[in-house]
């Protein structure tokens, strides 16, 4: 939305700006590690132009990912510009001086709630935010959690996802057991040795998969509503587990039958030699790197469910009135004077269900009307009550992501070096099997090459974990720095009743010659008001679009006082209605005074009276002459 500029601030500080300086040094870390690789480079060249080259685009990766770490924590410490129109409306604002805004809202998808919803969670005196969990894993977590259900949907898809990933690596691990079990017993054919190494490599690479997709999945950006968890995935799984050792074990015996023996007797050894990676050293990095999410995810949940409120309580009130005033005047007052009196710092209301008062004429004078309000005043900022523990851990978390992020730059280029040593050696030992092809001298270059693929997969599968963790560590961290809570009264109002019309008439004597005629609007309605305080939260993000995630509703408390006071200003409005017309103009009054004087002279019919009364009327004309202005007859 527009960034509409306001003398008087609504105190939202920035809640960026610790997260900001630890990302920025992480950013300076790793742009000064990129000057590694480049200050080499021209010596390099020299002996080695393809690492030289290598060093060129190393350099500039890593130096690219820094300075956009840099630019990233920079942001974070920029000034958090803050307009009036902020934060997103709960649904479409139908106030006319935000209607740009509005729009801006309704197409960015920034709209949590319709206004229908919005007055069903306050008639029936619930809370639709906190929806059911969908799919069998996320049936389990919100199980195992309870008060999960209570907590905003980024906490609810973060914990989803982790629980998800952290099942997926569990069931792995038993489904790779179960390949062990089928190659170990036979089914699989005389093909251990082949499978072990294979399914091995094969479970990384789906942990390393399921991994950065939940990683990915977990940006609080990407939680605008809530996510389904099932177990498609782990079924699959186990299938893969049974099927795939047997088919290559089978297709292994094809193979072989349909070979000649001494063929077959090589390709095992040179296989044997390749084959020489083992999984669990990666398999147990990849279990650290578990705990090292879970255990600050648990103690930050854990902190903030504690926070989550369950109030779902709305004021009310029901009284049927009988008043002398027009059913548009009770709108108008009630929109225009009662509630934007209650407006936050002067910020226009957020009208949701606008007015639009219904009068249906069903007679001369009679008829019936109907009418709907629903408001919402600006929220204003709440300060979240955050525990000891819970500072701690989000800090903590912040600084073990960055310091992860740095070392998964650092891996990258002990990788980038291993990988060009690996080239040499191979190298050499392929320019020897030029010149001598004996047995022995292949077996060799394959068991080199096996140990050397080992390896680089291990180190691989290392920086894919290191990077993974950093991400999912950081991501969790950044979720509960940037959580805004505010509060603000919504407002529900609904007018029905019928009205009639009849006339008044004042100053009806056989002498007045000034009377007063009125035509009084008499009304019987029946107002259906709901209030509420309701404390909702959004998820802030730096740049321009700071403020304008979904708002989502955490609790609704009853606040009678606030009702009683409304009410009361409602009542007074009332009382003080004029329904007959009076003059107020001082002119006028004066006037109207000397009139009825004429009018009391005139009773009399004698001539003195009568006398009286001409030179009480040539007095009149001749003030009034004077008053206006005109010159006297001589």
């Amino acid at each position: 939305m527009a960034f509409d500029y306001g003398s008087q601030s609504l105190g939202i500080p920035n809640p960026f700006k610790t997260e900001g300086k630890i990302r920025l040094l992480a950013g300076i870390l790793i742009t000064a590690l990129s000057v590694l690789p480049l200050i080499s480079i021209s010596a390099t060249l020299k002996e080695n132009p393809a690492r030289a080259w290598g060093q060129v685009v190393i350099g500039l990766f890593l130096m690219t990912w820094g300075l956009r770490l840099i630019a990233v924590g920079a942001m974070q410490l920029f000034r958090f510009y803050v307009g009036r129109s902020v934060p997103s409306s709960l649904a479409f604002n139908r106030n006319a001086s935000e209607r740009e805004n509005a729009e801006i809202e309704r197409t960015s998808g920034s709209l949590a709630y319709n206004s229908e919803r919005l007055e069903s969670m306050m008639m029936g005196r619930k809370n639709t935010t906190f929806s059911e969990p969908l799919g069998w894993m996320s049936r389990l977590v919100h199980s195992l959690i309870p008060k999960l259900v209570l907590a905003p949907y980024p906490v609810r898809n973060f914990v989803q996802e982790l629980a998800g990933v952290v099942a997926s690596t569990l069931v792995a691990l038993v489904a790779f057991g179960l390949s062990y079990f089928v190659t170990a017993t036979g089914l699989a054919g005389d093909s251990g040795d082949f499978i072990i190494p294979v399914m091995s490599l094969l479970l990384l690479v789906y942990l390393v998969f399921i991994w950065r997709t939940a990683a990915k999945n977990m940006v609080s950006e990407r939680s605008q509503d809530l996510h389904k968890k099932g177990v498609a995935g782990i079924s699959r799984l186990f299938v893969f587990a049974l099927v795939v050792p047997v088919l290559l074990g089978y297709g292994y015996s094809w193979v072989a039958a349909n070979t000649n023996p001494h063929y077959m007797e090589q390709a095992n050894s040179v296989i044997n030699s390749l084959l020489t990676f083992s999984a669990w050293l990666n398999l147990g990095l990849l279990l650290i790197a578990a705990l090292i999410v879970v255990i600050p995810t648990f103690f930050l949940v854990r902190e903030r469910l504690k926070m989550a409120v369950t109030s779902t309580s709305v004021s009310e009130f029901r009284e049927n009135m009988q008043e002398s005033v027009h059913p548009n005047e009770i709108f108008i007052n009630t929109e225009n004077i009662v509630l934007a009196n209650r407006r936050y710092k002067e910020v226009p209301n957020r009208v949701y269900r606008d007015f639009e008062p219904r009068l249906e004429e069903q007679g001369q004078g009679k008829g019936t009307f109907n009418g709907q309000l629903l408001i919402e005043t600006q929220p204003a900022y709440q300060p979240m009550s955050l525990s000891g523990l819970f500072k701690k851990v989000r800090l903590f978390s912040t600084i073990g992501g960055q310091l992860l992020t740095v070392g998964s730059a650092a891996l990258l280029y002990v990788l980038f070096n291993k990988g060009f040593t690996v080239y040499h050696d191979i190298k050499g030992l392929f320019l020897g099997l030029q010149h001598s092809r004996s047995s022995e001298n292949v077996m060799a270059f394959f068991t080199a090459g096996g140990q050397e693929l080992s390896t680089i997969l291990t180190l691989l599968f290392t920086l894919l974990t290191v990077a993974f963790t950093a991400r999912m560590l950081s991501n969790l961290a950044h979720m509960f720095w940037s959580e805004i809570q505010f509060d603000s009264l919504l407002m529900s109002v609904k007018m029905e009743g019928t009205y009639t019309e009849s006339k008044i008439s004042t100053g009806m004597a056989y002498n007045d010659s000034t009377r007063s005629e009125n035509v009084v609007v008499r009304t019987s309605m029946t107002p259906w008001i709901l209030t509420s305080r309701i404390l909702t939260s959004t998820y802030a993000t730096s740049g321009m679009k700071n403020l304008e995630m979904p708002r989502l509703i955490m609790s609704m408390d009853a606040n009678d006082q606030e009702l009683d006071t409304i009410i009361g200003e409602m009542r007074d409005f009332l009382r003080e209605r004029e329904s007959i017309a009076s003059i107020n103009n001082e002119k006028d009054l004066a006037n109207a005074e000397r009139i009825y004087q004429v009018n009391s002279i005139s009773k009399s019919d004698s001539p003195e009276q009568a006398k009286l009364t001409d030179q009480a009327t040539s007095g009149q004309l001749e003030d009034l002459s004077e008053s206006e202005g005109e010159p006297q007859p001589q």
